[in-house]
């Protein structure tokens, strides 16, 4: 969707704001956006090269580990603490604690997406006993809560 923000960004520009968003009412779309994060997907690099990490990276996707925590993770790859630490950050840039809400907003997105479970509910299955910190965690790093993101994509299936 880059050309139709760049094409209203020029109209904005060239003809003003108000050109630009009566365009973009005409047009069905949203005016552009600083914020794009509601578009971008986690995918974790999965080809650095460590297997002790990758090993944690895999079990981390699974139903186990669900609930996992930092300590958890360093148990399972055998490594000293800080060794684990340093090294899970060389190999996917995020600390194990960030990789993990990554993972967790991730699922909870495509149950936003595909349920119309309760917050309460989605914030369970993927891993928080409270539904304000994934509220929260969602919000930093999705750019708008979820309430929000569900309601937006409510709006762009009417239009489908």
């Amino acid at each position: 969707m880059s050309w139709p923000d760049l094409a209203l960004r020029l109209t904005e520009r060239l003809l003003g704001p108000a050109v630009m968003l009566e365009t973009a009412r005409y047009l069905l779309i949203d005016p552009p956006r600083h914020d794009q994060r509601q578009y971008r997907h986690f995918a974790p690099n999965l080809t650095h090269g460590d297997r002790t990490i990758l090993k944690v990276q895999h079990w981390l996707r699974t139903e186990p580990a669900r609930d996992a925590t930092v300590a958890d993770m360093t148990r399972l790859s055998g490594l000293e603490e800080r060794t684990f630490l340093r090294r899970f950050h060389k190999a996917t840039s995020l600390t194990p604690l960030a990789y993990l809400q990554h993972l967790r907003v991730e699922k909870g997105r495509d149950l936003l997406e595909t349920t119309s479970l309760p917050l309460d509910q989605i914030a369970w299955e993927v891993g928080y006993q409270d539904s304000r910190a994934f509220r929260k965690i969602f919000t930093r790093l999705m750019g708008q809560p979820p309430a929000d993101y569900r309601r937006r994509l409510s709006r762009q299936s009417q239009h489908d």
